[in-house]
């Protein structure tokens, strides 16, 4: 059985953290897009994405990362890297230069 994809918002201090877990792919894309958006719209200084708990990532999940980057509240966004895989895909897209990286 495939584990359902789930997204979290935690306060880390004055960060807020978005936690995926699962397949970020484009039956979940809708739900990462909106506690995205609920991020986007927060006062936290600094956004936290942190790729660790996805298993797999297809354009669709790509595209809603890259479109919180590239937005215009973009400039408060950072990553923390996920495992192989997403690595691959980020290689692949030529996004792993792109994305602003941190450690957990």
């Amino acid at each position: 059985m495939i584990d359902p994809f789930e997204v979290d918002l935690e306060a880390r201090d004055e960060e807020l953290w978005v936690l995926p877990r699962g397949d970020l792919d484009l039956a979940a894309a809708p739900e990462l897009r909106e506690t995205l958006s609920l991020a986007l719209r927060s006062d936290a200084p600094v956004i936290v994405i942190d790729l660790r708990g996805l298993e797999f990532l297809d354009s669709t999940g790509l595209k809603a990362l890259v479109e919180a980057h590239a937005g215009p509240e973009g400039h408060r966004v950072m990553f923390v890297r996920g495992n192989q895989m997403i690595e691959q895909v980020l290689q692949i897209s030529n996004l792993d230069d792109e994305l602003r990286f941190r450690s957990a």
